[in-house]
């Protein structure tokens, strides 16, 4: 572990956070072109972006209010050239090691954003017939049926949907839910959620038969994401320790991000260090401290639209996180808000993130 997690008190020792998450109180906290803005005072300034909105469906506020120094940072994406023809039925092995056969994509049910903003890249948004109720991605947003799930509701309520396929993004989440849609008679499969983002997107493509699409969708990315780690060595940013912090990780909590995390991947892709998965989270984990995140002490924060939003501004971000702002980044204002789809969940809008993350680092 990084000497950045050691926490420096001495009658501790040299304890990290992933030492400090089971003895500190978890805190009920947790391009293409490349659009930022600085902002005036710091109570209410306005950032605006003029980038153009993605093909893929790419959304972020426009009118997004930040404190002064912080940084709205957006990549812009163009999927115009994809359009996926599927070819079904087709037989596919699964993240849990199922083998499928998928004959119909006409009712697809996405358990995430990533998968509907996969989707609609492979222009196939009309086939999303349902999305969870918390969809921030306009595709999923844009589904005709919307539903909810949690351990309370089960899987009843989507069953009854009727649709004839289910995606998941998360084998220990949706691993049984897919088990119970198959024992129904409706095929359902599941991406790997410790897979690259490239693996997840492809992945999605070959569920619904659309392999080639596939590909190209993954070597644009591939290719937007080689220009930002140009731009990350271009201004010796290797090393730069960055951490992402969510108002909606597990359980709806306040997270970190750890690994398995599109953030994190970019962050680490780009050869700079993730607080989160140096620390040994996994996944969008409430499991660290306020002592733990104060001893990480990153020179970067960086956070998607919607958390900014749920937090309702600086002073809710602070609340979440108390200690982060006795950090570099905190003291520096050195904080980056970008597009959820470039962020935080495994959208192909994920090179374009890196370029404008990378982008917003080296003029910070």
């Amino acid at each position: 572990m990084s000497s950045k997690l050691a926490n420096p008190s001495s009658d501790r020792g040299r304890v990290g956070m992933r030492g400090l998450r089971a003895s500190g109180a978890a805190a009920a906290l947790s391009v293409g072109l490349l659009v930022m803005t600085g902002c005036g005072s710091s109570d209410s300034a306005a950032s605006s972006s003029s980038s153009a909105s993605s093909s893929a469906g790419g959304e972020h506020s426009e009118d997004l209010k930040l404190p002064a120094g912080w940084k709205h940072a957006v990549g812009t994406t163009d999927f115009q050239g994809i359009h996926a023809e599927t070819k079904l039925p087709t037989t596919v092995t699964d993240a849990t090691g199922a083998s499928v056969t998928v004959t119909d994509d006409s009712k697809i049910i996405s358990a995430g954003d990533g998968i509907s903003s996969t989707l609609e890249a492979l222009g196939l948004k009309d086939k999303i017939y349902a999305a969870s109720k918390d969809s921030t991605s306009p595709a999923g947003k844009d589904a005709p049926e919307h539903f909810e799930y949690t351990k309370q509701t089960g899987t009843e309520g989507l069953l009854a949907l009727d649709g004839t396929l289910f995606i998941g993004d998360n084998t220990k989440r949706h691993g049984s839910v897919a088990q119970q849609f198959r024992d129904a008679g409706t095929p359902a499969v599941v991406v790997d959620d410790q897979a690259t983002q490239s693996e997840k997107l492809q992945a999605v493509a070959d569920y619904v038969g659309a392999h080639d699409a596939g590909v190209k969708l993954v070597d644009s990315v591939e290719k937007d994401m080689a220009k930002a780690k140009d731009t990350v060595k271009d201004h010796g940013l290797q090393g730069h320790s960055v951490i992402q912090i969510t108002a909606t990780g597990a359980g709806g909590a306040n997270s970190v991000a750890g690994t398995g995390t599109p953030g994190t991947e970019m962050i680490e892709s780009l050869g700079m260090t993730s607080v989160g998965a140096e620390s040994g989270l996994r996944g969008l984990s409430r499991e660290f401290s306020n002592e733990g995140i104060l001893a990480s002490d990153p020179d970067v924060i960086v956070m998607a639209e919607s958390d900014y939003q749920k937090w309702g501004g600086e002073d809710g971000v602070w609340e979440a996180f108390p200690t982060l702002k006795e950090t570099k980044a905190g003291k520096a204002g050195k904080i980056i808000v970008m597009p959820d789809a470039q962020i935080r969940y495994s959208s192909p809008e994920i090179g374009a993130g890196a370029q404008a993350l990378a982008r917003a680092i080296s003029e910070n």
